[in-house]
């Protein structure tokens, strides 16, 4: 129990000095809005020209498009940012302090995910929140409550994706472009702006085989009440799959990335 706490003190505290440097930086928070906003007029504007069966009207799309970005948010933080905080890291010259701290690297890189997961959640509820309030979003109450526990399974899931990206930096140095590479992929099998029954049929069944379809599903489902594709248990079950098969297997990569960096001597190098 004691290692326990000292674990989650640890995390903790990495967690508070990454939201110490994020707010030092002031105009983020202007930055974060405007971002945000002009997402949301670019692809509302576009609903407007969207055409397509399986949407009645163009606030169908929009609503469709707008659960879509928040999954990005997710997706990004977890797969894109936590790698990108590692080679910050490595470059500042400050990752020698996990390596020898008893807290130990791999802890370390866990903990270094979590701010950027906090940050992709917050993306995701302020594109809610403005998407409601100026452009009149149709959020179903009385089902989005269960948002919650979908987006931290799904960001469940992602992570163990977003561990391997980390092993892989520590271990050529420059995977960043990878996971950039890999959350645009997603972004398109995954269905975040267009359904996937619109890709060729030879690609389709990339949809079927990572969780982040179902996770964009459900959310879609519970928040703006579009029609599931298949059973809800399902998608449910797969990204516990994910989480369950993935995570042990991810943290064992990553430490073996960490052990061969040091075997090396190149693990603190950039």
């Amino acid at each position: 129990m004691s290692n326990v706490a000292s674990y989650a003190s640890g995390a903790l505290a990495m967690l508070r000095r990454d939201l110490s440097v994020f707010v030092s930086y002031r105009l983020r928070t202007v930055s974060l809005l405007l971002s945000t906003a002009f997402g949301l007029v670019l692809f509302y504007y576009i609903s407007r020209l969207v055409r397509v069966g399986q949407f009645e009207t163009a606030d169908d799309y929009f609503a469709f498009v707008v659960i879509g970005m928040v999954s990005l948010s997710v997706l990004t933080s977890t797969l894109a940012t936590g790698p990108a905080t590692i080679r910050q890291e490595l470059v500042a010259g400050t990752f020698e302090r996990l390596l020898v701290s008893p807290f130990g690297a791999v802890a370390g890189i866990i903990s270094l995910s979590l701010f950027p997961l906090l940050y992709g959640l917050l993306i995701g509820f302020l594109t809610l929140a403005l998407a409601a309030i100026f452009f009149g979003l149709p959020i179903t109450w009385s089902t989005a409550p269960l948002a919650i526990p979908i987006g931290i399974l799904g960001a469940m899931s992602f992570m163990p994706f977003g561990l391997l990206i980390s092993a892989a930096m520590l271990t050529v140095k420059q995977a960043q472009s990878a996971s950039s590479f890999v959350v645009t992929g997603i972004a398109i099998v995954a269905g975040l702006y267009f359904p996937v029954t619109l890709l060729p049929t030879w690609i389709q069944w990339l949809s079927e085989v990572q969780p982040f379809t179902p996770s964009v599903d459900l959310l879609r489902n519970v928040l703006v009440g579009t029609p599931l594709p298949g059973e809800a248990w399902v998608g449910v079950l797969k990204m516990v799959g994910f989480t369950v098969v993935l995570t042990p297997l991810s943290l064992v990569v990553l430490a073996a990335a960490v052990a061969l960096g040091r075997r090396r001597g190149t693990i603190s190098e950039y």
